[in-house]
Formats: structure tokens, C-alpha cells, sequence
């Protein structure tokens, strides 16, 4: 496979004669690092460059590929920034490895680096022979191709990872600070009037409430639907037919989050239900995968059967 990237500008028969003359070079034209072991060969270098060292970060364009030129990996393609690099941090994984060859290189530089599945499959299995995927013979080599964009310091990198916690920890008080104009403009601009209970449950709407009760134990089903203040849903229970409703076994130590659990206590068959939950009966600080921190939510329920166990 070719890689006009690395290659641009290049000429291969040179590149091909100036391994050849090297005295550490395989049968295959790749040059070996004597304090090392790396197998590599450059495509563009400069010699004279500030190069990484083991401890440093950097970032780089990264192709992974088997023997027979399988893509295992293209960082431009998943992972990578707005560059298509990814952050390596260097660390001595075995003799040969991969970051000791970005040791070798300048900001700048495209090379190719040969390693041995056989050492990668040991260290992923933390020092024990691991398992090699079906496709990847043992004794067998992989190949990096590598475009090294940037070197930081683990200095560097820790003074960034201050500066964007620092950041984020300042928008994070903002979000905080805004929580409770948001629901009171929320519910102003709907016209509720629903008072909150002492946890700050608001029960927005109700109707339907005279079926049987939810007590402990009983097997519930709902059909629910999760909004931000601004009507985006983030979560439904309709997953098509026959998946409408969630079912659950109703406990009040149950691992939902805090406001759902007080909301089902009081809650019949039949009867549906649209509640606030401010951020502390919710997700709180911490946030979830697609809620942010601080973030009050709105449940639309409603309760199709409540089964209870049998005695």
C-alpha cells in the first residue's frame, strides 16, 4: 500500500540505495537503531531536528498496517484531530517498540517502523504471551507508518491538562450558577404553578391516578420519554413495537437516578405524569455521557402495568 504522504517527493530508488549502504540494515531495507533495536526507515528526515525522549508527548499522524498491508489503524481516518494526529505519550513498552522509534525522529519527519506482533501481543497481555488476532501470523511484524506533527514535555502537557481543568471547572460553576434561573424561566414561560416537593421534584402535570399504587418490589412498566428545558429529547422508551415501555422492579434503594425513584413512589397504573428533576436529583455534578453537569431534566411517564409479586 502506498502512502503519498510519507512518500511525497521522494525517490524510492534512492531511498532503497541509502539503506543498502547502512551497515545495520535488514534484508528488507530497514535500518536498526543499535541502542534500541527499532527497525525503521525514513521517508523524510532531519538529522540536526530536536527529537522526543522517552517521558515526552507527541503528536502524529499513525497508519498501522499487518504484513500483507491490511490497514489495522488510520488515525486521520478515527481518533485524530482537525490534523488527523493522535497524542502519544513515550513510554518503553519492550526493546524495539514503536515509541522508542518516535525517539528517533524530528517534528517534521515521516518514517516507517517495523515491530514485532510477537512483543505486542506480550505487552498487551502485561508481560504474559497474549493471543494474536486470527489475521496476524505469529512471527509476523507490524508496520507504522508515522508523520510526527509536535513534541511536548510532560511539563508541557502538564501544565495544558491545569489550564483546560481549570477551564472546564469555570464553566462547570457557571452551568451551576445558571440552574435555577433556567427552571424558573422554564416553568414562567410554560405557565406551571407546580410547587416542588422537599426535594425539589416538580410534578408538572397528572392525570389518570386512580390504578393500582407502586409499592416495593413490584414489577413496573413505563413508557418515558427524557427532554432537556428546550424540548430536545435525549431518551425514549419506543424502540419500535412491542418495545414501548421500559419494565423494572421498582425498589426505593434502586440504582436510578434519585428524582425518578422518588417520582415512582407516588405513582398508579394508568396514569401519566410530566415531572422537572433539577441537577441534584439527577445527574448532578458529574453529569452522564449525553447530559452535562448542572443539567435539569424533564420526564414525560407514564405508567402502563404494575405488577406485584406473588405471595
Amino acid at each position: 500500500m502506498k502512502h503519498n504522504m510519507f512518500k511525497t517527493g521522494i525517490c524510492l530508488l534512492a531511498v532503497a540505495a541509502f539503506f543498502a549502504s547502512c551497515k545495520n540494515t535488514t534484508k528488507d531495507g530497514f535500518s536498526i537503531d543499535e541502542t534500541t533495536g527499532v527497525q525503521y526507515r525514513f521517508f523524510k528526515h532531519n538529522e540536526s531536528g530536536s527529537k522526543p525522549k522517552i517521558g515526552d508527548f507527541v503528536r502524529a499522524v499513525l497508519v498501522n498496517e499487518t504484513e500483507n498491508d491490511s490497514v489495522l489503524y488510520n488515525s486521520a481516518k478515527r481518533g485524530g484531530d482537525s490534523t488527523g494526529a493522535i497524542m502519544v505519550e513515550l513510554q518503553k513498552r519492550f526493546s524495539g517498540c514503536l515509541e522508542q522509534g518516535l525517539t528517533l525522529m524530528s517534528v517534521g519527519d515521516s518514517a516507517e517502523f517495523k515491530v514485532s506482533a510477537d512483543s505486542l501481543a506480550a505487552m498487551n497481555s502485561h508481560g504474559h504471551k497474549g493471543k494474536l488476532p486470527p489475521f496476524i501470523k505469529e512471527g509476523s511484524s507490524l508496520h507504522f507508518y508515522v508523520k510526527l506533527v509536535e513534541i511536548k514535555s510532560a511539563e508541557q502537557m502538564n501544565a495544558e491538562r491545569e489550564k483546560m481543568r481549570a477551564k472546564y471547572m469555570a464553566e462547570m460553576e457557571t452551568h451551576r450558577a445558571a440552574e435555577p434561573g433556567l427552571i424558573a424561566k422554564y416553568l414562567e414561560d410554560n405557565k406551571y404553578t407546580a410547587k416542588p416537593s422537599a426535594d425539589s421534584l416538580f410534578f408538572l402535570m397528572r392525570e389518570g391516578k386512580g390504578g393500582k399504587a407502586i409499592k416495593d418490589g413490584d414489577s413496573v412498566y413505563v413508557k418515558y420519554t427524557l427532554m432537556l428545558l428546550d424540548n430536545t429529547v435525549i431518551e425514549t422508551s419506543d424502540h419500535g413495537p412491542g418495545h414501548t415501555s421500559m419494565p423494572f422492579v421498582y425498589h426505593t434503594q434502586m440504582s436510578f437516578i434519585k428524582g425518578w425513584v422518588e417520582a415512582m413512589a407516588s405513582l398508579h397504573e394508568g396514569e401519566k405524569t410530566r415531572i422537572l428533576l433539577p441537577s441534584s436529583i439527577a445527574y448532578g455534578a458529574q453529569g452522564s455521557q449525553r447530559i452535562q453537569p448542572y443539567t435539569p431534566l424533564v420526564f414525560d411517564l407514564e405508567i402502563t402495568k404494575v405488577i406485584s409479586p406473588k405471595k
